[in-house]
C-alpha cells in the first residue's frame, strides 16, 4: 500500500479503511467465477494442517438409542434439524429428537402406532399457533400426516425443545410421503410415492365449508378425481427431494429419474404452476463439459441432492445439483443475455422463462494429473448425501462399508485474488479435502448461521466461523471449514515452525493478509486466545514484528503497465505489511457498521431520530476494536528503530540510506492516523450506545428540525470522521433532557468524559455545568441567588466561549435573557467572537471590503453570528435599547462589534447616537468601504461636530465628486457650497487658533496647512462653477423635454468642461451653456462666440411669443449677469455692436437707452459701458445712436449718484465726449440730439 497525502490525518485513515473495504467487496461472486461452461481446478491440502475441512469432534449415538435401534422391525430414518440443534431418528413408529450438543439428551415421541416414513421441520403459518411455537414438525405415516408444535429456546448446549400436540392432521390415503419441505410463509409441500405432489394446508380453526386441515394434490388433473385408482394407468415418477427458493418463489423437485421440475409459487406465494421440467440434465451437462462422463446403462445418471443458491450469493444462478459422481451442476432461471453480469440482473420473483444447466463443476477427482490424486482423495466418488451453501460443498462418499469420506471443497481465496489481479475474469479455484467419518452418512447440515462470504480472507473471528454436522448411523461428526487464519494458527501452533513452511504461507497469501491474520489471532477474545495457547500468540507477534516488512520506496517497473504508469513519474512509499495488515484488520472489523446509517428517522415525518444500529452489533464491533486498541497501545514496536531492521530498500536499490527516515516517517504518520480513527470509532460506538440507553427518539423530539435533518441517515463513518459538531448537538440535547427532568448531570458528564473524551472535552464539562447553573437560577426566581448563579455560569462560559457553537451560544444567551442578565449576553457573545478570532482577521476582512472567496470570511461569519445575539437582545428591549445609558454599558474593546452596532443604529434611524459613541471608532467606521451617501453625510457632520472643518470640507467635496453614490446634481452642488464655507472657516480657525485647535493635518506647519486649505478652497470654487454650468445644462434639457436620459446622466457625476461641451452643450445646441463653458474654461474663440451670440439673438427674435428688442435685452442681460466680465464669453465690443446693429435693423422698436440699459442690467459698470460705446462711435452708421446711448448712460449714472461709486465714471472723458457729440450734431443739423446731449452735459457740469 502506497502512502498518500491530502486532507486531515483522520480523513486519510478513513480513505485507507474504505479502500480496504472496497477491495474486499471486489471479490467475485460465484457466477463470475463460473463464467465458462465448465471448470475443474482444485488444489490439495498439503501439509495436513492446511486442510480446508477438519474434524472438530465426534459424538456417538447414546446407548439408549442404539438399544432402540436393536428393536427395529421395519424402517429406520434419520436426519438433522440444525435450526433447533437436534438430530431426528425414527425407529418404526417411534420418533427421537437427539441433542447432539448435550450428547446424552434425547426426546422420544411414541404417540401413534404407524410406521414413520418421513419427518420435516418447517416454519409455522402466521396466526395459527401460540408464540411459543417457533417451528412445526411434520410427521408422515402411510395412514396420516400430522403436525407437532415445536418450541425452541436457544441456549447453551443446544437449548431447550418442547413438543406440543396440535390435533392437526390429514389422511395419507396409503401414500407414503417420501419427502417434505416447507416455505418461509408456512406452506408445506410433500412428495408421495405415487408420484404426486401434495400440499398440507391448515388453518387456526374449521370454517363453514372448509376443514381446519386438508391434503391437496397439486399435480393431479381434474379428471383424476373421477377415475378409480385401478383405472388410473401409469403414475408419475415419485419425487426424490425438494428444495424451496423463498426469494424467487420457486419449488424445485428432483424426481427418481434424475429429472428436475420447477414450480412457480406466484408473486404472492399462493400459486403452484409447473413452469419447467428438465428431463435431460445429464445430457445437457455432457454437452457443456466433454469430461463429464456420469451415467451409463450399467450405472444410470443420478443426482444426490438439490441446493438453492440464495439471491445474496448470486442473482443469476439459482440452483446447484450434486450428482452421484460428485460433480456440481449449476442451473439458472435467467435469460442468457442477463447472465453476463451478476449485479446487473434483477432480483425479482417473476415467473422464470428458462431453466437450464449453465455450468458443470467436475468432482475433485475428475482432473487428470491434479494434486487430488493423492492417497487422501478417492479416485472416483459415489456420493449419497451432500451439502452446499455459501460456496462450500460437502459430499459423503462411501469410502468403505464402515466409513464414509466427506469430500469438502471451498474457494481458494488467495489464488482467486491473485488471478483477479492478473486478468479481467478469474475462474473458480477450490481447496479440497476428504476427512473420514465413522458409519454411513444420512445427512449433512451447517450448524453456524449468519452471512457467508466466498472470500474467507475477509474475517475478524479467531475461531472457525463455519461448522457442519455429519449425521451417520454411528453418531454426529462436527467438521470445521478451515480459513486461512485457522491454517496459520495450526501452522504457527506447532512446537517447531519450519521457516520454509511459514514463508510458503506468506508467499501464498501475501504479507499484508498474513499480518492481518496475525492481528486476528492477537486481538481475539480471551476464550479464543486461551484455546490457541500462549505459544500461538507469541508466534503471531513474532511474525508480525520480525517478518512484517519495512516501508520502502517503490521501485519503478522495468516495463510500466496501465496500473503503474500514473505513479512512475513520482515517488511512492510502499508501507510495511505490518501497517497494511493493521489497516486491513481495522477495515474488516468496522465493515459491518461503517457504511450503515448510525442514526435515522424514527418516524415518517422526521420528528424524531433513533440509533439505527442494534446495540448488540455495536458492542460486538466495539469489543474487537478495544482489543485492537489495547494491543496497539501496549506495543510500541510498530515503528521500531530502523537500525535494527532489514534494509529500507532492496539490495539493488540506488537510493541513499538517508531516505529511510522519510519512509519511517510516512509509516508513523499513517499508523498514527489509523490509531486516531480506531479511538474515535470506539468512542462513537460508546456514544451511540449511550444515546440508545437514554431514549434518543424522545430526546430528539425537542431538537430543531434542521438538526434532525442533518442527523438523519448519517453513516457511522461520517459520525466518526466528519460530524463531530452533530455529536456535540446530540450531547447538548441529552444534557437538556436531563435538566428538564431535574436530574444532575455530574454522573452523565463523568460517563461522557470517560467513554467519549474526544467528543466530550473539558470545555464541554464547563458548558454543561454552566447550563445546570442557569437551569437552577431559572427555577429559583429573582434575587441575589439568581444573580450569583448567573455570574458563576458566565465565569464558566467566558473561559470556553471560543469552543461554543453558534447554536449553543444562542441557547445560552436566551437563558441569560430569561434571567434579565442582559450585560451577560453582551459579555459572553463578545468573548465568543474574540476567542474565535484571536488574530482579529475578521476586522481586516471587514476593512478590506469583505472580498468574495476570501479565507477570512468563515471566521467573519462566526463573529457576525455572535454579534447577532447581542443585537437580538437589544431588539427585544425596544426603545430602551437606544438610551445612552444602555449603549454606554456595552463593551467597547471590540472594534468590529462597534461597527456592527453602528450599522444597527443606522438601520433603526438612530444616527444621532453615533456622535456620542467612541470617536476614533466612529470616524473609522464612517471612512471604511463601502462608502454610502448616508455615511458620508454623517462623516462631515461628525467632523463639524468635532470642530474639524477642513476634514468636513474634504468629505463634502469627495461626496460631490463621487461616481458610485446616488446623488442628484443639486445635492452635489450643495456639498460643494458647504465645502467652500467649511474651508473658509477652517482657514480662519487655523490662522486664529494656530496649533491649539483641531486641525486637518497636524503634521504640517500653520503656513503649510493654510496653503493646503487655500488650494482646497480654490479647487472647490472652480468645481462649483463648472457644476453650476452642468446644472444649467440639465435644466435646459428638462425644459426642452425628450432629453430625460442625458438629464439623468448629469446626476451621476460631475463632468469636466470638456465633457460638458463635447457630450451635451455642443451636440444639443445649448448655446447658453457653451458660453458658460467658455467663461469657465477662459476659452477665447472670437469667431465661434460671435456665431453663438448671433444664434442666440436670432433665436429670440424668431420666437413669436417674445417682444422683439425687449426680449433680446432681457436675454442678453440675463446671460450677461452670469458671463461678465469674461471677455471670452461676453466680449463687450461684440455685444454693443450686436445691439446697435439690432437698433438700426429695427428702428420702430428702438428706444434711446436700449443698449445702455441692457449693459447695465448685465451688471456691466457705467465706465465699461461708456468705453465700449465710445470705441464704436467712429462707425458712421451708428454714430448718432452711440451718442444718444452715451447721453442716456450718463443720465443714468447721474441718477444713480449715491448708489454707485463716484469713481465709477471718467467724468472728464465723458464731458469731452459729450462736447464732441454736440459739435457733430450741430454740424449735422440734428437739433434734437444736440438738445439731449446739452441737457445731460449741463447736469454733469452742475454736479462736478
Amino acid at each position: 500500500m502506497a502512502s498518500t497525502t491530502g486532507g486531515t490525518p483522520l480523513e486519510h485513515a478513513a480513505q485507507v479503511v474504505e479502500s480496504k473495504q472496497q477491495a474486499d467487496r471486489k471479490f467475485p461472486v460465484i457466477s463470475e467465477l463460473l463464467h465458462a461452461s465448465s471448470s475443474s481446478e482444485y488444489e490439495g491440502a498439503i501439509p495436513a494442517e492446511w486442510q480446508v475441512v477438519t474434524k472438530q469432534r465426534a459424538v456417538a449415538l447414546p446407548d439408549a438409542l442404539f438399544e432402540q435401534y436393536d428393536l427395529l422391525e421395519c424402517r429406520c430414518f434419520m436426519g438433522l434439524f440444525p435450526e433447533i440443534g437436534r438430530a431426528w431418528i425414527t425407529v418404526d413408529h417411534r420418533l427421537f429428537l437427539w441433542n447432539y450438543e448435550d450428547e446424552t439428551d434425547f426426546y422420544s415421541f411414541e404417540g401413534q402406532e404407524q410406521i414413520i416414513v418421513s419427518v420435516a421441520l418447517v416454519k409455522p403459518r402466521s396466526g395459527v399457533f401460540v408464540e411459543a411455537v417457533t417451528h412445526v414438525l411434520v410427521v408422515a405415516t402411510p395412514l396420516e400426516v400430522f403436525l407437532l408444535g415445536v418450541g425452541h429456546r436457544a441456549g447453551a448446549r443446544g437449548g431447550e425443545v418442547t413438543l406440543y400436540a396440535t390435533q392437526i392432521s390429514v389422511a395419507a390415503d396409503g401414500v407414503a410421503m417420501t419427502c417434505i419441505v416447507g416455505a418461509l410463509d408456512g406452506r408445506v409441500f410433500m412428495g408421495g410415492n405415487d408420484g404426486g405432489l401434495y400440499e398440507f394446508e391448515y388453518r387456526a380453526s374449521d370454517g363453514w365449508l372448509t376443514k381446519r386441515a386438508r391434503k391437496v394434490n397439486l399435480t393431479a388433473s381434474v379428471a383424476s378425481y373421477f377415475v378409480p385408482t385401478f383405472l388410473a394407468g401409469r403414475r408419475d415418477t415419485p419425487a426424490l427431494a425438494m428444495a424451496v427458493d423463498d426469494a424467487r418463489r420457486l419449488l424445485y423437485v428432483l424426481l427418481q429419474d434424475a429429472s428436475i421440475r420447477v414450480y412457480w409459487l406466484g408473486a404472492q406465494g399462493d400459486e403452484f404452476v409447473l413452469v419447467h421440467h428438465h428431463r435431460t440434465v445429464g445430457s445437457a451437462a455432457a454437452l457443456l463439459c466433454p469430461q463429464f462422463n456420469e451415467g451409463s446403462e450399467a450405472a444410470p445418471f443420478e443426482i444426490a441432492s438439490l441446493h438453492v443458491i440464495p439471491l445474496s450469493e448470486s442473482r443469476t444462478l439459482g440452483l446447484v445439483a450434486v450428482t452421484g459422481g460428485g460433480s456440481r451442476l449449476y442451473f439458472s432461471t435467467v435469460q442468457r443475455a442477463q447472465r453476463f453480469y451478476d449485479n446487473a440482473a434483477r432480483a425479482t420473483a417473476d415467473r422464470p422463462e428458462v431453466f437450464e444447466v449453465v455450468h458443470v463443476r467436475l468432482a475433485p477427482d475428475a482432473q487428470p494429473g491434479a494434486a487430488t490424486r493423492a492417497a487422501l482423495m478417492p479416485r472416483a466418488l459415489r456420493v449419497h448425501a451432500a451439502f452446499y451453501g455459501g460456496g462450500s460443498t460437502l459430499m459423503a462418499h462411501a469410502w468403505s462399508e464402515d466409513h464414509d469420506a466427506v469430500v469438502g471443497a471451498a474457494p481458494a481465496s488467495a489464488q482467486i485474488l491473485g488471478r483477479v489481479a492478473r486478468q479481467p475474469r478469474a475462474s473458480l479455484v477450490e481447496l479440497a479435502a476428504a476427512p473420514r467419518v465413522e458409519g454411513r452418512t444420512w445427512a449433512i447440515a451447517e450448524l453456524s448461521s449468519g452471512a457467508r462470504a466466498l472470500n474467507d480472507l475477509a474475517t475478524v473471528s479467531a475461531t472457525p466461523t463455519r461448522t457442519f454436522a455429519v449425521l451417520t448411523n454411528a453418531g454426529v461428526t462436527v467438521l470445521e471449514q478451515q480459513r486461512p487464519v485457522d491454517m496459520l494458527r495450526a501452522l504457527i501452533g506447532q512446537p517447531a515452525v519450519a521457516d520454509a513452511q511459514l514463508r510458503e504461507f506468506i508467499a501464498t497469501y501475501g504479507l499484508d493478509e498474513t499480518c492481518a491474520m496475525c492481528f486476528t489471532l492477537l486481538c481475539a477474545d480471551d476464550a479464543a486466545q486461551h484455546s490457541g495457547g500462549m505459544h500461538v500468540l507469541g508466534a503471531a507477534r513474532r511474525v508480525l514484528f520480525e517478518l512484517g516488512g519495512v516501508p520502502h520506496f517503490a521501485e519503478a517497473p522495468a516495463f510500466p503497465t496501465a496500473a503503474t504508469a500514473d505513479v512512475t513519474g513520482s515517488e511512492r512509499i510502499e508501507l510495511s505489511g505490518r501497517h497494511n495488515g493493521l489497516a486491513q484488520y481495522l477495515a474488516r472489523v468496522l465493515q459491518p457498521i461503517w457504511a450503515r446509517a448510525a442514526i435515522s428517522a424514527a418516524t415518517n415525518d422526521g420528528a424524531r431520530v433513533r440509533v439505527a444500529i442494534a446495540t448488540p452489533e455495536l458492542v460486538e464491533v466495539q469489543e474487537r476494536l478495544r482489543r485492537l486498541q489495547r494491543f496497539v497501545g501496549s506495543n510500541q514496536r510498530f515503528v521500531p528503530d530502523q537500525l535494527n531492521q532489514m534494509p529500507v530498500q532492496p539490495a539493488n536499490s540506488t537510493r541513499p540510506p538517508a531516505d529511510a527516515t522519510r519512509c519511517w516517517q510516512a509509516e508513523s504518520t499513517s499508523l498514527g492516523a489509523l490509531y486516531e480513527l480506531l479511538v474515535h470509532a470506539v468512542e462513537a460506538i460508546s456514544f451511540l450506545c449511550l444515546l440508545a440507553d437514554f431514549n434518543l427518539p424522545a430526546i430528539s423530539a425537542a431538537m430543531p428540525a434542521e438538526q434532525r435533518q442533518i442527523l438523519a441517515d448519517i453513516t457511522f463513518g461520517r459520525l466518526v470522521c466528519g460530524e463531530r459538531a452533530a455529536c456535540k448537538e446530540l450531547i447538548l440535547a441529552l444534557i437538556g433532557s436531563q435538566l428538564r427532568q431535574h436530574v444532575s448531570i455530574d454522573s452523565l458528564s463523568d460517563v461522557l468524559s470517560k467513554r467519549c473524551s474526544s467528543l466530550f472535552s473539558v470545555a464541554d464539562v464547563a458548558l454543561y455545568k454552566a447550563l445546570e447553573a442557569l437551569h437552577v437560577a431559572g427555577e429559583s426566581g429573582e434575587g441575589a441567588e439568581t444573580a450569583e448563579l448567573a455570574r458563576d455560569a458566565l465565569a464558566l462560559l467566558t473561559g470556553i466561549a471560543g469552543s461554543l457553537s453558534v447554536g449553543q451560544l444562542r441557547d445560552v444567551c436566551a437563558s441569560f435573557e430569561a434571567l434579565s442578565q442582559h450585560a451577560a449576553v453582551a459579555t459572553l457573545a463578545l468573548a465568543c467572537a474574540r476567542q474565535s478570532d484571536p488574530t482579529d482577521s475578521a476586522l481586516s476582512f471587514w476593512g478590506d471590503g469583505a472580498p468574495a472567496g476570501d479565507a477570512r470570511e468563515t471566521v467573519y461569519r462566526k463573529r457576525m453570528d455572535c454579534y447577532r445575539c447581542v443585537l437580538d437582545m437589544l431588539d427585544k428591549r425596544g426603545a430602551s435599547a437606544f438610551e445612552p445609558r444602555v449603549l454606554q454599558q456595552l463593551p467597547r474593546d471590540d472594534a468590529l462589534f462597534q461597527f456592527v452596532l453602528f450599522d444597527w443604529l443606522l438601520e433603526h434611524g438612530q444616527s444621532a447616537q453615533l456622535f456620542h459613541m467612541h470617536e476614533p471608532l466612529v470616524e473609522q467606521y464612517l471612512l471604511v468601504e463601502p462608502r454610502t451617501p448616508e455615511k458620508g453625510d454623517m462623516l462631515w457632520h461628525f467632523y463639524v461636530h468635532a470642530g474639524q472643518y477642513g476634514k468636513a470640507a474634504l468629505v463634502q467635496r469627495e461626496l460631490a465628486c463621487s461616481r458610485d453614490m446616488e446623488l442628484s446634481l443639486s445635492q452635489r452642488i450643495e456639498f460643494l457650497s458647504l465645502a467652500i464655507s467649511n474651508a473658509k472657516v477652517a482657514v480662519d480657525m487655523v490662522r486664529g487658533r494656530g496649533s491649539h485647535g483641531p486641525r486637518m493635518a497636524p503634521e504640517l506647519s500653520i503656513e503649510e496647512e493654510v496653503d493646503e486649505l487655500g488650494a482646497l478652497l480654490r479647487d472647490t470654487e472652480d468645481q462649483l462653477e463648472i457644476a453650476q454650468v452642468q446644472l444649467d445644462i440639465q435644466q435646459q434639457l428638462r425644459s426642452r423635454g425628450g432629453h430625460e436620459t442625458p438629464a439623468r446622466a448629469l446626476d451621476e457625476r460631475l463632468y469636466t468642461v470638456t465633457e460638458l461641451y463635447d457630450k451635451f452643450a455642443e451636440p444639443l445646441h445649448l448655446w447658453d451653456a457653451v458660453l458658460l463653458i467658455f467663461k469657465a474654461s477662459n476659452h477665447d474663440d472670437r469667431a465661434m462666440v460671435e456665431e453663438i451670440w448671433n444664434a442666440i439673438v436670432r433665436t429670440v427674435l424668431d420666437d413669436e411669443h417674445r417682444t422683439g428688442l425687449m426680449a433680446v435685452s432681457s436675454k442678453v442681460s440675463q446671460l450677461g449677469r452670469r458671463l461678465f466680465p469674461s471677455a471670452a464669453a461676453f466680449p463687450l465690443d461684440l455685444i454693443v455692436t450686436t445691439l446697435l446693429d439690432l437698433a438700426l435693423e429695427r428702428p420702430t422698436e428702438y428706444t434711446p437707452g436700449f443698449v445702455a440699459d441692457t449693459l447695465l442690467q448685465s451688471r456691466v459698470p457705467h465706465w465699461a459701458a461708456f468705453e465700449a460705446l465710445r470705441n464704436i462711435y467712429k462707425r458712421v452708421d451708428v454714430a448718432n445712436t452711440v451718442a444718444r446711448e452715451i447721453g442716456v448712460l450718463t443720465a443714468m449714472w447721474i441718477d444713480a449718484q449715491g448708489l454707485v461709486d463716484s469713481q465709477d465714471m471718467p467724468i472728464m472723458d465723458v464731458d469731452a465726449a459729450l462736447s464732441l457729440y454736440i459739435v457733430n450734431a450741430t454740424l449735422g443739423n440734428n437739433t434734437e440730439l444736440k438738445a439731449e446731449l446739452q441737457r445731460v452735459q449741463d447736469r454733469l457740469r452742475q454736479i462736478y
